[in-house]
């Protein structure tokens, strides 16, 4: 596709079909296959300590892999609402999430595991994620090995979170890249198929809207719009930041950078207006179900806020130094190649694919960082994408520092010094998968609220109460207790509750800190509902407010003083 600089030099990537992409594009692939095939390790290991107990197939933030299983339960079952399984409170329910729905349907139809299908989608959708990153970096960098180092860097780059003053310490006040999943592409890859699907489709929406200003056809408006009203049904959110990043890129780009009328302003307003209005009902549909549902809306106002912005920075770390300087040499370079005395060099040999390439990538990464600090309870979320411009500019940084510090490097020094670049840059995402190890060897998910294993007695009761009651019927399993020093008696945790309705489609009263409203005061409840010192009456109010069918009780492991003395219905004491 050809596209034009202020300078008015022609930029031509190579034609579709010759060998030069050919090669590129079965380079990514090989590439885009080791990162995702990666991702299974620690899984893989996980399953192999198992002895005997059940392997959960789950490791970082379990919980929410928990609600993915649940909706996935209810249409494998036959379901096209979904209900939140995590609470007894009365609801209608609202529709299922367009993915989960399709994810589940294929697992009733095959009768395969939830959890082989679960995986096998993160697989799949992050082979397509990395395909579209790359079909953008062909779209907007000029220069190979730019290219090459960027899509490097989006695939395993990570921040500054392993340095060993940081990463001990809690999350939150300490690097994004040792924390928070959707921050960095990597980490996404490894959890989940909803982060995986909903960054394909932000790449592939701005790819469109690129290649209409650039051609001015309306189709790619209409094809952008399509993955918008997609994308606004299964991450609504992110089309906030999404409108965000291209209304300033319009903005800018029609004051400052093509104020020519030939660069068609008007067209690409007009595109941008077709794309919105066709995203629109989605995001008024979920609107409308957030003020419609109450259960829903308590969901949706948890409060997941924005770490301050020197965690945002030390999280892409060296990526984001290395952004940072190709972001001055794209204003240089623009100045020089439109200057009166350029040579041919400067204007024969540009950095990105024409100024808007240049514009976008550096509007992307400071609009995405900007939206994740507007007013609202949702901010960390619309961090989500913020990585791809930065490791892309990085990238781009990168090859021009290569390139003067070893202008006449053989084709495998090149290669050598590239891949040493990147592994540098993955150490966190290497420390975030052996940490992930070692909470399986403790059977501790990092939330400290679950297990990674669940016993076969466990796994058989719920089947068994899956076989003798009602969908329409709930069920409580008891948290496990235990006490800080034998003195503070407290919920050590509560893993089957959580896995409850992903694997029998029941409701539960207390299982999910974001999914149960007032989880923490209903996790003390159904604490003190075992405790010796709670009265029958006590008990049976409790049991009348949770609206309970069966309880189900599994801390049976051997017993102590403290135990036996605290939980006496269970323990045979009473």
């Amino acid at each position: 596709m050809a596209v034009l600089d202020e300078s008015e030099t022609e930029v031509r990537l190579p034609a579709s079909g010759t060998t030069g992409v050919r090669v590129e594009n079965r380079w990514a692939w090989i590439i885009a296959s080791l990162a995702v095939l990666t991702t299974l390790v620690p899984y893989l290991i996980g399953a192999s300590m198992a002895n005997g107990r059940r392997f959960m197939w789950l490791g970082y933030n379990l919980d929410d892999s928990c609600v993915y299983l649940s909706w996935m339960r209810q249409a494998a079952e036959g379901s096209y609402r979904a209900l939140n399984l995590f609470t007894t409170d009365a609801q209608h329910g609202m529709a299922l999430n367009p993915l989960f729905l399709i994810l589940g349907r294929f697992a009733g139809w095959t009768h395969l595991p939830l959890i082989a299908v679960y995986h096998g989608s993160r697989l799949l959708l992050g082979l397509a994620l990395l395909r579209a990153v790359w079909n953008f970096i062909a779209l907007t960098v000029a220069d190979a090995r730019a290219r090459k180092l960027a899509f490097l860097f989006v695939c395993f780059s990570s921040g500054l979170g392993w340095l060993p003053m940081w990463w001990g310490d809690p999350p939150f006040q300490t690097p994004i890249d040792k924390w928070q999943p959707e921050a960095i592409t990597y980490l996404s890859l490894y959890l989940s198929p909803l982060f995986c699907f909903s960054m394909a489709l932000q790449v592939t929406i701005l790819s469109l809207l690129l290649c209409g200003v650039r051609t001015g056809q309306t189709r790619y408006a209409v094809k952008a719009g399509l993955c918008g009203l997609v994308l606004g049904l299964v991450h609504t959110y992110d089309i906030v930041s999404m409108a965000a990043v291209w209304i300033v890129f319009l903005f800018l780009g029609t004051v400052v950078f093509f104020r020519d009328p030939a660069s068609r302003p008007r067209v690409r307003w007009l595109h941008a207006a077709i794309a919105g209005l066709m995203t629109a009902p989605a995001v008024l549909y979920i609107y409308y179900q957030l003020n419609s549902e109450a259960v829903f809306r308590a969901r949706a106002t948890v409060k997941t806020l924005s770490a301050l912005p020197f965690w945002v920075f030390m999280g892409y770390g060296i990526p984001l130094l290395l952004a940072l300087g190709a972001v001055v040499l794209l204003f240089k370079h623009r100045k020089t190649a439109a200057g009166p005395n350029a040579s041919t060099e400067d204007k024969a040999a540009p950095l990105t694919l024409g100024a808007d390439s240049a514009l976008l990538l550096i509007v992307w990464a400071a609009v995405n960082f900007a939206i994740s600090y507007i007013p609202t309870s949702i901010q960390r979320k619309l961090l989500q994408g913020t990585h791809f411009p930065i490791a892309i500019l990085g990238g781009i940084g990168a090859a021009w520092l290569l390139t003067r510090l070893k202008p006449a490097s053989k084709g495998w020094q090149v290669g050598f010094s590239m891949a040493v670049l990147t592994l540098v840059l993955s150490l966190t995402n290497v420390l975030f998968l052996l940490r992930e190890v070692g909470n399986y060897e403790n059977n501790r998910a990092q939330t400290l609220l679950q297990r990674t294993y669940l016993q076969t007695g466990e796994i058989e009761a719920l089947e068994w109460i899956r076989d003798h009651s009602a969908l329409t019927d709930a069920i409580q399993p008891l948290p496990w207790i235990a006490r800080a020093g034998g003195k503070k008696i407290g919920p050590y945790e509560e893993s089957v509750a959580c896995f409850t309705p992903g694997l029998i489609n029941r409701r539960v009263y207390c299982g999910h800190f974001g999914e149960t409203p007032e989880f923490g005061s209903k996790l003390m409840e159904v604490t003190d509902l075992a405790l010796g010192h709670t009265t029958d009456d006590a008990r049976r109010a409790l049991l009348r407010k949770m609206k309970v069918r069966y309880l189900l009780f599994s801390q049976k492991s051997k017993g102590d003083e403290y135990t036996d003395a605290d939980l006496p219905i269970f323990r045979g004491r009473l």
